[in-house]
């Protein structure tokens, strides 16, 4: 994921029309470690076109 910003982050990815993805965010501090964010997964369901766009904040 780029950071655009130290709050904003920005990938791109393909998907499949008419697809349901699951995913979920991390935060890696500067030694490596790892946060998961909590809860369950998010999903995103496409429709048939292109160029979706999906706006979250960390739970």
């Amino acid at each position: 994921m780029k950071q655009a910003d130290y709050s904003v982050g920005q990938t791109d990815v393909s998907v499949l029309a008419n697809s349901t993805i699951a995913y979920k965010y991390i935060k890696k501090d500067a030694s490596g470690a790892v946060t998961w964010e909590s809860g369950d997964n998010r999903s995103y369901t496409t429709g048939s076109g292109t160029g979706y766009s999906v706006s979250d904040t960390w739970k």
